[in-house]
């Protein structure tokens, strides 16, 4: 049964008051008619009994141990010899609540214990059997106090489990939020790169054909056949520019929409920039609105296949293929580096976290060589089928 704070505390307390109640009776049956001073020694022993039952674990120390149960064991002995007292039951209590309170001080447990056993001795003549009668109760009582201890070293164990457990817990989520914030900012960039070409080559476009509109007011006047030419080629400049739009409307959204794809190319885009291997990326089909947590999976694929490729590959040329089959993703990565066929493949930690990454989406990954020489990489991951939930700025 597990306890908990409160209820331990009330069990405690109503183990140390029943404790208490049978000390209180054992020194009344012992002492009652001995004699003043034998009742007021034993009386100062049941008092320092309940200091040792009572007081709070904070207030003790080791001196302050030795001196109470010395102090109780000295007057026991001076009871004994001095005023003839034939009762000593007070003295048994006294190794076995040394034994099983004190946690913090465990070598005044056994210097206190070896003290109340030889007084016992001292006092008591006792025979074989009586002395094996004696030993297996130190026995019992010393299993009992391993096993509480180790009872409470499990729990303590368990609780820094917890404890790390929801540590751990927090990291993975940050970890998780990291990562969302990772795509986003991949796919921003890219928006911002397609912003840049949109202002770079539709600007250019739309500068050009208010120039020849402007001319072309004039020629009709002056020129009209002419002025008929150059609307064929008002005309082509006006669709170029209007394609482009086109394509840039259909890959930037201001929503989650295409997301995963947008940051796709983002991150090559990003890594295109910082090495002198050239990195295409081939969108093979239509792509359908990709959940968050598959955007994540394949972001990280990729990132993990690239770095792959600039540490490892000595490649000039890698191509990223990206192709959606009955709501199936295929992600391929191939690169005309050093590695053969004949060679086997050492997939070190990188790629094997990407294949766990794939498994753990509910896909797989494939590795092989190419000819003449290569590496190649495919990504086979589900499309989650749940929708995305937006986050609210």
């Amino acid at each position: 049964m597990k306890f908990t704070f409160k209820e331990e505390k009330i069990y405690v307390n109503l183990v140390r008051f029943v404790g208490s109640l049978l000390l209180a009776i054992s020194y009344y049956k012992d002492y009652s008619g001995q004699g003043f001073i034998n009742l007021l020694g034993g009386l100062i022993v049941l008092l320092l009994y309940l200091v040792l039952i009572w007081a709070k674990n904070a207030w003790w120390t080791e001196v302050k141990y030795y001196a109470v149960t010395f102090i109780m064991i000295l007057i026991i002995l001076m009871l004994h010899y001095v005023f003839g007292s034939p009762n000593t039951s007070l003295l048994w209590p006294l190794y076995f609540i040394i034994l099983f309170m004190n946690r913090v001080y465990p070598r005044v447990s056994f210097i206190v214990g070896i003290t109340t056993l030889t007084a016992v001795f001292l006092i008591y003549s006792l025979s074989l059997s009586s002395f094996l009668g004696l030993l297996c109760v130190i026995l019992v009582a010393r299993s009992i106090k391993i096993r509480r201890d180790a009872h409470h070293l499990t729990t303590l164990h368990l609780e820094e489990l917890n404890k790390t457990h929801k540590e751990l817990e927090a990291t993975h989520n940050e970890l998780q939020e990291a990562m969302v914030h990772s795509v986003r900012y991949a796919a921003l960039e890219e928006r911002t790169r397609l912003a840049s070409e949109i202002h770079d080559g539709l600007g250019h476009q739309l500068t050009s054909l208010i120039v020849q509109l402007q001319a072309l007011q004039i020629m009709q006047v002056n020129d009209p056949k002419r002025a008929a030419e150059s609307t064929s080629q008002l005309i082509i400049i006006a669709r170029q520019a209007m394609a482009e739009v086109r394509v840039a409307v259909k890959e930037w959204s201001n929503d989650e929409m295409g997301l995963g794809l947008v940051a796709l190319k983002g991150l090559v885009s990003q890594t295109q920039s910082r090495s002198s291997i050239q990195f295409k990326l081939n969108q093979k089909s239509e792509v359908t609105e990709w959940p968050i947590e598959t955007s994540i999976v394949l972001y990280r694929v990729l990132q993990e296949s690239l770095t792959n490729v600039l540490r490892h590959s000595n490649a000039t040329i890698a191509s990223i293929d990206i192709e959606e089959v009955n709501d199936t993703i295929y992600l391929t990565v191939t690169d005309n580096g050093i590695t053969v066929k004949e060679e086997p493949l050492n997939l070190g930690y990188g790629l094997n976290g990407v294949t766990k990454r794939c498994k753990a989406s509910g896909g797989y990954c494939v590795f092989s060589s190419i000819e003449p020489h290569g590496f190649r990489l495919q990504a086979v991951v589900p499309v989650a089928c749940r929708p995305i939930v937006e986050e609210k700025e």
